[in-house]
């Protein structure tokens, strides 16, 4: 027990703690700092998802149809923690950003009415929750387009899943988990970005695969192309998979929706039309001056293509553009539809109407007027290189003058000049100079499509480069027995019977003839893509070659055909026979020489060929001795720097050399498939194929080894299980 007393408190130790003495910044350094809880690491940065529901006070339904629109996903923290692993996790900063969306009240609200109509629903107050039903709050998410693109570009940008989406929802079925309404909405939009895509010429690229055909535009914005991407479902069938939960797909297709209006409101805008089209604007019943004809039978028309609708209704709106003044006319849309709202046909309305539409009219001839003098006054001013003093001087000339040169100057500058264009029609298209050429390649040709060929992509890219289309079908422009038919697209296996009436100026191709001469930009010889024909392969636009270091065959032909290296079989027998008979001609004149000059001229004309011979042998030898030469060279040098480098650069050299080497055994391989394609289409004297006969061989093989094997009681061949 040592000094200690029974019943005495034990007395504390008279050593102090380490630090005691010790600065605050010693303890820092040495003890390191406390931190709070919530203030730093994992649990400052990011949130789970169950945090997230109730912080939030939604459900999770909400909660995901929240995150979809708002563009929020879940994170992956670099190290988790060991006793969360599979938990979602949320940025802390995400999380704050949606406790302050106006969306987040409009779900509260719906949820209360829902609330209310549950309960009526409940009492057997039918009535009354019918009543109700068009009470139910509405949002729109317009504030969400512009908070999550504030450029036009970041909006092409994004575009492709918006369109890959948009055309898939216009081709599935409508049943119990899509509605009818989604798919007519779906269709209108595809509809309309084809219209716009195959008006200004943007479509630069296709491609047929398993899964749809590819396509791509270029959209101009601001003078530059912007690339936008997407994939066009093939026209079968469509079956409804029961794993897809097409209530996210459909939270995806509501933004979407806004997000392509908003886009096409603004490319059509720069056309100087006005969007949606009357196709879409008359579906209310209200009047509009587009026919019947050209209208969708969704909309009560008795159109089959919802393209050929908008192209028609694109057209009829280019035409008014061009006309005259769309703001003149928006502005007398607008009152006349106040006056149908108000007194319906009142004299004394109708002359304010008037008044109010010629004021306006003056008003844009004096705002013209100025425009033209400020361009004047812009040239003047680029011609003579002044300084902004110079411009201020200008623009105080004239008092009356509105004051515009300046923001003139800039608009003109920001903009693109060969984004405007008039075509023949006078329609004003925005376009450019590659969309110009590209709308030149099927000027002068007319298609016709048979009733078992997919119109939405080939219209599409007809049009878009310039053609004209017609179909078989009531609303067609063109006649099936139109002589102003160029070529008729097929698909059968061979020609029906009842085509032997048509004209015989026109030409009969298969589909990929189109796509081909598009990506190529080049018209391609007919003879391969005839009906019935084994077609060549249909070679991927997005692949560059040059990069792959393989160039496929095809291509190779088709540049020789480009570069007019390629003769047509009938042209070189024609030059092969003029040459021979140009050579009889000489020999027959030159009989009638003297023979013994003859005879001298052929013993020097051998002398000269054997001379001539033996230096080409000569030259050919040395020039494979100075190759060899080099060769050894430069790997005798390779090696030596190899030697030189450091471990590090060793490594790096070894690392880049056999991903080189990889790279060349593909193209390599793909080299030695090509020997063996073209080695099995030629054919011996028998006619028959190197393929066939090996099959033959193979198979006389294996015959007379059942033979042999026979002679000793056995059989090669299996037996039947039974049962």
């Amino acid at each position: 027990m040592g000094n200690r007393i029974k019943g005495r408190t034990k007395k504390k130790s008279i050593k102090a703690a380490v630090h005691s003495g010790s600065s605050q910044a010693q303890k820092l350094s040495r003890m390191g700092k406390v931190r709070k809880r919530h203030h730093a690491g994992l649990d400052a940065t990011f949130i789970g998802r169950a945090k997230v529901l109730k912080k939030l006070q939604i459900s999770l339904r909400d909660f995901r149809r929240l995150c979809i629109l708002k563009g929020v996903y879940p994170r992956q923290p670099k190290k988790a923690p060991k006793n969360k692993k599979g938990q979602v996790f949320y940025h802390i900063k995400d999380v704050k950003a949606l406790a302050h969306e106006p969306l987040l009240d409009k779900f509260r609200e719906f949820r209360a009415f829902m609330k209310k109509v549950r309960k009526s629903a409940n009492r057997n107050e039918k009535d009354e929750a019918r009543r109700k039903e068009p009470l139910a709050p509405k949002y729109t998410l317009h504030h969400l387009v512009r908070e999550r693109y504030p450029r036009f570009a970041d909006a092409l940008g994004d575009l492709d899943d918006a369109l890959c989406l948009i055309h898939l929802f216009a081709c599935l079925p409508s049943d119990g988990k899509i509605k009818s309404g989604i798919t007519r909405k779906a269709q209108q939009l595809a509809a309309s970005w084809g219209a716009y895509c195959s008006v200004t010429g943007s479509i630069t690229k296709s491609f047929i695969s398993v899964k749809g055909v590819y396509l791509e535009a270029d959209i101009m914005t601001s003078g530059q192309a912007v690339p936008v991407r997407w994939v066009t479902p093939h026209n079968f069938t469509q079956h409804i998979p029961e794993g897809v939960d097409f209530r996210v797909m459909l939270t995806f297709f509501e933004f979407y929706e806004t997000l392509l209006g908003f886009v096409l409101f603004k490319l059509y805008g720069e056309m100087g039309v006005r969007y949606p089209l009357p196709t879409v604007a008359s579906g209310g019943g209200g009047e509009s001056n587009v026919s019947s004809a050209t209208l969708h039978p969704t909309l009560g028309g008795k159109a089959t293509s919802v393209l050929a609708a908008n192209l028609s209704a694109l057209q009829f709106a280019l035409n008014d553009a061009a006309k005259g003044n769309s703001a003149a006319d928006a502005v007398k849309d607008a009152l006349q539809s106040n006056d149908g709202g108000n007194d319906g046909g009142n004299d004394a309305s109708d002359e304010v109407n008037r008044k109010a539409v010629r004021a306006q009219k003056k008003k844009q001839r004096e705002l013209m007027q100025s425009i033209d003098e400020a361009l004047k006054g812009v040239e003047e001013d680029g011609d003579d290189n002044e300084d902004d003093d110079d411009e201020d001087d200008f623009v105080d000339e004239d008092e009356d003058q509105v004051p515009i040169a300046a923001p003139l100057r800039e608009a003109l500058e920001a903009i693109d000049d060969s984004a405007t264009s008039i075509n023949e029609n006078g329609n004003i298209v925005i376009t450019s100079p590659d969309a110009q050429k590209r709308h030149q390649l099927f000027h002068n040709m007319t298609f016709f499509l048979s009733r078992e060929v997919p119109r939405g992509y080939l219209e599409l890219i007809i049009l878009s480069y310039g053609g004209k289309v017609g179909w078989e079908g009531q609303d067609s422009p063109i006649l099936m027995d139109d002589s102003s038919i160029t070529h008729h697209v097929v698909d059968r296996p061979k020609l029906l019977p009842s085509y032997g009436a048509l004209p015989k100026s026109r030409e009969y191709i298969q589909p990929q003839w189109i796509l081909d001469c598009a990506n190529f930009n080049f018209i391609l010889p007919v003879q391969k893509y005839g009906v019935g024909h084994e077609l060549p392969p249909h070679l991927s636009p997005w692949v560059d070659d040059t990069e792959e270091g393989y160039v496929p065959k095809y291509k190779e032909e088709i540049e020789k055909i480009r570069n007019g290296e390629m003769l047509d079989e009938t042209d070189a027998d024609n030059v092969d026979s003029g040459a021979v008979k140009a050579i009889i001609k000489d020999d027959e004149v030159s009989e009638g020489d003297d023979s013994a000059s003859d005879e001298d001229a052929e013993s020097t004309a051998d002398e000269s060929e054997k001379d001539a011979e033996s230096e080409e042998e000569d030259d050919a030898v040395a020039e494979r001795k100075a190759i060899k030469k080099k060769q050894t060279e430069d790997e005798e040098a390779a090696e030596l720097a190899k030697a030189l480098m450091s471990k590090k650069a060793a490594r790096l050299y070894g690392r880049m050399q056999h991903g080189i080497a990889q790279k060349q055994a593909v193209v390599d391989n793909l080299h030695k498939k090509r020997r063996e394609i073209e080695s099995t289409r030629e054919k011996s004297k028998d006619g028959k194929t190197f393929q066939k006969m090996k099959v033959e061989r193979l198979k006389k093989e294996r015959r007379e080894k059942e033979d042999k094997y026979a002679e000793t009681g056995g059989s090669m061949k299996k037996k039947r299980r039974q049962n």
